[in-house]
């Protein structure tokens, strides 16, 4: 028996800590209505409802941020070590306490003011911007100096946070080491995996951390993320990003514009209140498909129903994803917004105002929604559709049937899709609505009523493929007979392509961005084969021309129809890559780095370069160096609208 003097028993030191990151967060939280009132003005009118969306958010935001900032001192403060459970151990944990928090209050207070300028948050970009400018210590002194009350805020806060860290209850006890070690070593193993659940954002982020993106599910406009979100996480989710840089290429807007220019004026023709159904079909390669592989001797591919669909609609043989992932798809073909050097939703950026389709529908009158069978808020869709202007979402929540759970990703995409086409015929025409699919994807599963089913081919997510087809055929059978379907605009394509394990056409940098692109409505879409270029940011500028509209809009890619523009194809994969007039042009952002013949080297065996005079790579690098620009530069300064 060991005497252990003032050691703190039973469960008094865990309660005290969960008190201080309690009175944290009641911080935050009066942070953030101080930083509403503080910019009121700039916000306008916010109803309770909305109020309490807001904070409902905020508060995951402010608890992930609460337990990043202080993830030392909660490693400490459990930690076995009898040293930190002495007087001097205890003020030296308040000091880390109160130092860690007050730094991360006055980065939060400061951004009430600076907010006003940028209109969003701050983050790691803005100390890349001023890097060796301008002297910030006597900037930050001004601020100080004129913005006294929020010093004072500020100075409040801090004091909030001497005064109400508290104290441990102690006792003089005798106990056995062995019991001091055990228990207090049992006590961090169990708050480490709640620590990392708290800084993800909660239990469904079932694939990623929340980003800053995500605020977009707790708002009405982007201006309104500012208050969902704080500075620290902003800091802190951005740290390690590279960002962007501002480039000049064309010195002046006038000669870059006559390069290459997301301004769109609309469609000078009648407009048409047709419905639009958009299918962003999980991992859906151009290789899986049958109908776009016609060059290959005796291949039939893994989607029947699609390829029969490919015959009577107008089908993009020559079609590219406009990045890697996932979750780079819904900018893109929802919002013609590609993602280059990183995907653009974890980019701060994202919480720029833009229009995308339900945005721009909605002006006409459309209904909008949003399907994805996964758990809701998964890979943060919900945020980013809702960016995008389209008003309803539609998930695993609101499909409410578990048993149709695959286990890993969400509602099987057969029953899932069902569900799609019964909730559709519920829609006021017009409408617009999207679905993304999820039965395609590793652990490549089937439902074990279908195993055997569907053919498996030399890749595992092939066999996902053909029951994924098998899917679209049976919505289709159900959707044929309802009242909308005649008068509805069909576009599929993949969320992404992959590279290809037993195909060598598709085993290169251009190949392994290859995937469908169809526009099907029977009796107004003539059918046809369209070997031009065309990428996913091409898909809303092309439904746009489809119905009609008549008003000016924003949007990286082109319109398949117009004649006054060039098509194109460019992406991000290590480099940037542009396909145009029948040429890849590969460019690091400083060297052009290789000059293809795709007509005639469809593999990439030949580089070119080396054989090309500067003058022959000139159309394609020039293109290549305006769309990168226009792309970094309307990101950084907040230019991604016609208004803008």
């Amino acid at each position: 028996m060991k005497l252990f003097e003032e050691m703190p028993v039973g469960l008094s030191n865990y309660f005290l800590i969960i008190r201080r990151l309690l009175l944290l967060l009641l911080l935050y939280a009066l942070s953030r209505y101080v930083f509403l009132k503080f910019n009121q003005d700039l916000f306008g009118s916010i109803s309770l409802e909305e109020l309490r969306l807001i904070f409902k958010g905020g508060f995951r935001f402010d608890l992930s941020a609460v337990l990043y900032v202080n993830a030392l001192y909660l490693f400490l403060a459990l930690f076995p070590l009898p040293a930190l459970y002495r007087p001097k151990g205890q003020k030296w944990l308040k000091a880390l306490f109160v130092a860690a928090n007050s730094i991360a209050f006055a980065v939060n207070t400061a951004d009430f003011y600076y907010f006003r300028f940028t209109l969003r948050r701050t983050d790691m970009s803005f100390f890349r911007e001023f890097q060796g400018g301008a002297d910030m210590g006597k900037i930050v002194l001004e601020s100080m100096v004129q913005q006294w009350p929020l010093v004072l805020f500020w100075i409040g806060l801090t004091a909030a946070l001497v005064f109400g860290y508290g104290r441990i209850k102690k006792k003089l006890m005798l106990i056995q080491p062995w019991y001091f070690y055990i228990t207090r070593s049992l006590g961090l193993l169990l708050m480490v995996p709640l620590m990392i659940i708290g800084m993800r954002g909660g239990v469904d982020r079932t694939t990623r951390p929340i980003a800053m993106s995500n605020a977009g599910a707790y708002i009405r406009q982007p201006i309104e993320a500012g208050i969902v979100l704080n500075t620290p996480f902003c800091l802190i989710r951005s740290t390690g990003q590279k960002g962007l840089p501002r480039l000049s290429f064309f010195e002046s807007e006038e000669e870059l514009h006559a390069v290459y220019s997301p301004l769109h004026t609309g469609n000078s023709s009648t407009p048409q209140p047709y419905n639009v159904v958009i299918f962003i079909l999980e991992s859906f390669a151009k290789h899986h498909i049958g109908s776009l592989n016609r060059d290959i001797e005796g291949y039939t591919g893994y989607t029947p129903f699609l390829d029969s669909l490919m015959l009577q609609g107008h089908a993009c043989a020559n079609a590219y994803a406009n990045g890697r992932k996932s979750i780079d798809a819904l900018p893109s073909v929802l919002g013609s917004i590609p993602s280059l050097t990183e995907p653009f939703i974890l980019l701060p950026y994202s919480l720029n105002h833009m229009e995308g389709l339900g945005a721009l529908l909605g002006r006409n009158g459309y209904h909008s929604s949003f399907f994805h069978g996964a758990p809701n808020g998964s890979m943060g869709f919900d945020a980013i559709v809702k960016m995008l202007g389209f008003e309803h979402y539609y998930g695993k929540n609101e499909y409410n049937r578990d048993a149709d759970y695959d286990g890993f990703w969400g509602i099987w995409d057969e029953p899932f899709l069902q569900f799609f086409a019964q909730t559709l015929g519920a829609f006021p025409q017009p409408f617009v609505s999207a679905v993304f699919t999820v039965s395609s994807h590793h652990p490549f599963k089937v439902p074990a009523s279908y195993r055997g089913v569907f053919p498996k081919g030399p890749e595992p997510v092939q066999e996902c493929i053909g029951y994924t087809d098998m899917a679209l055929r049976r919505f289709f059978e159900r959707a044929a007979g309802e009242p909308w379907f005649s008068n509805t605009l069909f576009v599929f394509t993949a969320d992404h392509s992959l590279w290809s394990e037993s195909m060598p056409q598709y085993q290169n940098s251009l190949g392994s961005m290859a995937i469908p692109i169809l526009y099907y409505f029977p009796k107004v879409i003539a059918p046809h084969m369209d070997s031009r270029p065309t990428q996913q940011i091409d898909i809303m500028p092309t439904i746009l021309s489809y119905l009609g509209y008549d008003q000016p809009f924003f949007g990286y890619g082109r319109n398949i129809f117009d004649t006054t523009t060039q098509p194109f194809a460019a992406h991000y994969s290590g480099n940037y890559q542009l396909l145009r007039n029948g040429r890849l042009l590969l460019f690091d952002g400083d060297r052009t780095l290789g000059f293809y013949d795709v007509e005639r080297d469809s593999s990439l065996q030949h580089n070119l370069i080396d054989e090309k005079t500067p003058e022959e790579v000139a159309p394609e690098l020039d293109f290549l160096k305006a769309f990168i620009q226009q792309y970094n530069n309307r990101l950084l300064d907040n230019k991604m609208t016609i208004s803008h």
